[in-house]
């Protein structure tokens, strides 16, 4: 039982650490104030990060309109880092909108979950390590895949006449130092924030496959009830899991819009890249860039799938 407590422990926690760069984990309600500001302070650095490549990025596109070649990379990589801005202010609206009316929302799903695993019976270990061990090496991939992608992209100056890994524009010169090395340093940053905001996805995905293992709990409950008492106690639970799946939904539905939007104009204009007159190893780079924004839409629809399954048993 042990290692089940830990194997869950360290899901979870994994998780947490691939979106550390977005902040999109939301802090325990029982938290103290002071981890609450340094909370804050972070989501607010990182969130400034991510719009001051941004922002150069849009300059980039309007300057090099006339160049496809150019325009296909810029907006594919301004498109990730729209995504995990838009994610990024997703994820505090539903934090604030907890915290204004204090109702059963977005901190409190994964504080339920968190709380549920901790204090979870034999059975419900069980049931709970089955699901890590089945998905446990596909979201550990598509994380560790997301990251390689960055890294292949910050790495573009070494197979190419780029200075840096973006076209980015900015209103002051960047060829002398130290300009040149924070530039480098700050595109490469918000690379891995990018990088982070898919892990937002499997932040999304955790949340449905546990509620998909809280209903395949109360399936077995069901079963196994033997008198009225047990019956309801288990419509009452039925009755807080579709509570909790609505919340879900609520807190989710913006995130899977803003994901399916960016990912689209990232795949139509990467794959420009893909046609033109380019080496190999840049047609490589965006086919791996192409790959992973399409794969990042299956994160969604795979355990919403399950979970639907799920409930119809």
């Amino acid at each position: 039982m042990g290692k089940r407590v830990v194997q869950l422990e360290r899901a979870i926690f994994f998780t947490k650490l691939s979106v550390a760069l977005t902040c999109s984990w939301p802090p325990s309600p029982l938290t103290t104030k002071n981890r609450l500001l340094l909370f804050n302070t972070l989501w607010c650095t990182a969130f400034a990060s991510s719009v001051a490549l941004f922002l150069p990025l849009l300059v980039a596109i309007y300057e090099y309109y006339k160049s496809p070649i150019i325009l296909g990379k810029t907006v594919s990589l301004a498109s990730a880092v729209a995504q995990v801005v838009i994610k990024m202010i997703i994820c505090r609206l539903q934090q604030r909108r907890f915290q204004v009316s204090r109702l059963f929302f977005f901190q409190m799903l994964y504080f339920d979950m968190e709380n549920f695993c901790k204090h979870a019976t034999k059975t419900e270990r069980m049931v709970l390590e089955r699901y890590v061990d089945k998905y446990k090496y596909f979201h550990c991939i598509y994380i560790l895949w997301s990251f390689i992608t960055t890294a292949f992209v910050i790495c573009g100056p070494l197979y190419s006449a780029q200075t840096f890994p973006t076209h980015a524009i900015y209103p002051f010169s960047v060829k002398h130092q130290p300009y040149n090395s924070l530039v480098f340093f700050h595109q490469s940053l918000v690379g891995f924030q990018a990088s982070s905001g898919m892990g937002i996805d499997t932040q999304v995905a955790l949340l449905l496959r546990y509620a998909t293992a809280r209903f395949e709990l109360l399936g077995i409950q069901l079963r196994n009830a033997k008198n009225n008492s047990e019956l309801n106690v288990c419509i009452q639970k039925h009755i807080e899991l579709l509570r909790y799946t609505k919340e879900i939904r609520l807190s989710i539905k913006y995130l899977v819009l803003a994901t399916i939007a960016t990912t689209t104009i990232a795949v139509i204009f990467g794959s420009l890249n893909l046609i033109a007159n380019q080496p190999l190893i840049l047609k490589t780079l965006y086919a791996i860039v192409v790959f992973s924004a399409s794969v990042e839409l299956f994160m969604y629809a795979w355990p919403a799938d399950g979970m639907m399954r799920m409930v119809m048993k």
